[in-house]
């Protein structure tokens, strides 16, 4: 983004979002981990996903590379990892990091408006949804934290922001390496996004056959440039481990405990003890047994989940749907769990659901002004959606997606705004 093509309106929106997130450093949510209020900033007393971050960062510059107990672990990628190392390097305080996540998130914001500007033609949609990224709970998750989901999602949309804003730029061989190389990136932050890369550039080129009736080859070279920053990454996993990780070896354990029906497809330790069949004693009993390195674990998960989710479909299709349904409804609103939800949580989830109904005014509105972005957007929602209805699921695994979200959702609200009067439209302003 260009300094000079940031108004006052965008300065606003972002000194606002940073404002409210730097206050909720130091006011932050109550945890279900957590022991303390406020939650530690000492990377020493870190606690859940937070903890092994910290972990691999410590690995990593022991090691030079991410390390628990002095073996690689590519636990949901590299990047974040060499992020939180850089500010631990300097403090055991991370303070300065939260800052700086808050810095990223606030630059969402400007993300977000620019693109709905871009799509819509009209300034205001995007501002919308500029201040719900701003102002809604959910865009707060991990700020105090370290953990991957505040850079991941600034990696992931500002890919986005790069594809629609520069999409008409001359030369399309730089337009999709830049794609490539950001995506790519953004995969080795989260590990989701190397699969949801690869079926987002095959529905493309059936979409753009579809609508053009050609082929666009160029396709390729953002496909050649995400695979080349991937193989040096893939080959420290394949000298470690004997074997080939692509992205991450966490993807199989989420998998196999998503999918086991009788647990509801939580992580929850109640679930374990109850059910001798459920896969984490299984698996973790072999990996005790034997030794096995959290490649060859999670490669066992994998399997086991595999199995596991097809045996669901012939045996009992109709319990495997209402699992499937109950993760989706955790990515999104946080609920049902076998504990009861807090009023923090329900209020969440009425308002979430509010805003999915706006989002769809908003796509329905928004693809008389560009069908193919529009069509492409969602279409990336309900691939997110559809893989993560058969992995464990939680609100925090749904957060980078509520940028694109709130592209549709600020357009939904305008337009409903618009329509019933309580906002000019266009034409009206002109007239007057």
């Amino acid at each position: 983004m260009k300094f000079k093509s940031i108004n006052k309106k965008y300065l606003i929106l972002f000194a606002a979002a940073l404002l409210l997130r730097v206050l909720y450093i130091y006011f932050p949510a109550f945890d279900y981990y957590a022991k303390s209020f406020p939650v530690s900033f000492s990377a020493t007393e870190q606690y859940s996903d937070a903890k092994t971050y910290v972990e691999l960062a410590s690995g990593l510059l022991d090691k030079g590379y991410p390390a628990s107990k002095g073996r690689l672990i590519m636990f949901s990628g590299y990047v974040y990892p060499f992020i939180l190392a850089v500010f631990m390097k300097i403090s055991d305080n991370l303070l300065p990091l939260f800052v700086f996540q808050a810095i990223l998130s606030s630059l969402i914001c400007i993300m977000i408006a620019k693109i709905s500007n871009n799509i819509f033609k009209a300034e205001l949609p995007g501002l919308i949804s500029g201040y719900l990224w701003a102002v809604c709970y959910p865009a707060f998750i991990a700020i105090s934290r370290s953990l991957t989901e505040i850079v991941f999602t600034f990696i992931f949309i500002y890919g986005i922001y790069y594809t629609v804003t520069r999409r008409k730029m001359e030369n399309k061989a730089a337009f999709y390496i830049i794609i490539g190389v950001i995506f790519s990136a953004a995969s080795l932050t989260r590990a989701i996004l190397f699969y949801v890369f690869f079926l987002m550039a095959a529905v493309y080129l059936a979409y753009f056959f579809f609508e053009k009736r050609k082929i666009d080859y160029k396709v390729i070279f953002a496909i050649i440039s995400f695979c080349l920053i991937q193989v040096p990454w893939s080959y420290l996993g394949y000298v470690h481990n004997d074997r080939l990780i692509i992205a991450s070896t966490s993807g199989g354990g989420n998998l196999a405990i998503g999918t086991y029906i009788p647990g509801n497809g939580e992580f929850a330790a109640e679930s374990f003890e109850q059910n001798p069949d459920h896969p984490i004693n299984i698996v973790d009993k072999q990996y005790f047994e034997k030794n096995w390195s959290d490649a060859q674990r999670d490669s066992a998960y994998m399997e086991y989940g595999k199995k596991q989710l097809k045996d669901n479909f012939r045996n009992q299709p109709f319990a495997a749907l209402k699992l499937m349904g109950y993760q989706i409804s955790r990515f999104w609103l946080n609920v049902p769990y076998h504990h009861k939800s807090g009023i923090g949580n329900s209020i969440n989830a009425v308002y979430t659901l509010i805003l999915l109904g706006f989002m769809f005014i908003g796509y329905y509105k928004g693809r008389q002004k560009n069908k193919m972005i529009c069509d492409m957007l969602m279409i990336l929602i309900i691939v997110f959606c559809v893989l993560h209805s058969v992995t464990i699921s939680i609100i925090r695994y749904s957060f980078p997606l509520l940028p694109v979200v709130y592209i549709f959702t600020g357009l939904g609200i305008y337009s409903v705004l618009e329509r019933t009067g309580i906002l000019k439209s266009k034409n009206e302003i002109e007239k007057t």
